[in-house]
């Protein structure tokens, strides 16, 4: 008999927890994030790093080949100075654009989700990117929607914002201090603010 008893005292347990997971209040809650793309960027930074390394010794054998002799010192300066500078360049144009996101969740079924894309145009001009095709970049960012108002559905700890094949799904952690989801099959993870 008291099997019995322990195993429903289980079953309640179980179905309260669930019961209150399902029933997670959002309603005020902000989720935040300055930049979503930077582990992207990072990832592709730290590839760039290793293609340049394995480009240079691939530079330094064809010098040396072409020359029939070993680099002299100033040749292996002058090399690694053209390489600094290429990848001083590269990790500029890489960095020069972030998206901040932020979550805001203004009823029981609705949120904002807004996106602030910013390109750094220092950056960009250090890079040798024209005048044009900076005034481009911002123009066509200048059209892209800067919040969005969508429905949201709790279901355990998921939240599927908006319906139908458009429908993304973000999961909610234990605690309620993070969301996390994927951009461009990248994941990114938001943290609770208010």
């Amino acid at each position: 008999m008291k099997r019995k008893n322990l195993f429903l005292v289980c079953v309640m347990l179980l179905l309260m927890t669930l019961n209150s997971y399902g029933q997670t209040n959002m309603v005020g809650r902000i989720y935040y994030h300055p930049n979503i793309m930077a582990a992207e960027i990072n990832k592709n930074l730290k590839e760039f790093d290793q293609k340049l390394a394995k480009h240079k010794a691939e530079a330094v054998a064809k010098v040396e080949k072409e020359k029939g002799r070993k680099m002299t010192a100033e040749e292996a300066a002058e090399l690694e100075k053209e390489m600094n500078e290429g990848r001083t360049k590269a990790h500029a144009a890489f960095k020069a654009m972030s998206m901040a996101v932020t979550i805001e969740f203004i009823s029981a079924t609705q949120a904002v989700m807004k996106a602030d894309m910013k390109v750094d145009d220092a950056a960009l001009k250090t890079v040798g990117v024209s005048w044009l095709k900076r005034k481009a970049m911002k123009a066509a960012m200048a059209v892209i929607p800067k919040s969005n108002k969508d429905t949201y559905v709790v279901k355990g700890n998921q939240i599927f914002f908006g319906k139908g094949k458009d429908q993304e799904i973000m999961t909610l952690s234990a605690d309620g201090k993070t969301i996390s989801g994927k951009w461009d099959d990248q994941p990114f993870t938001l943290t609770r603010t208010k």
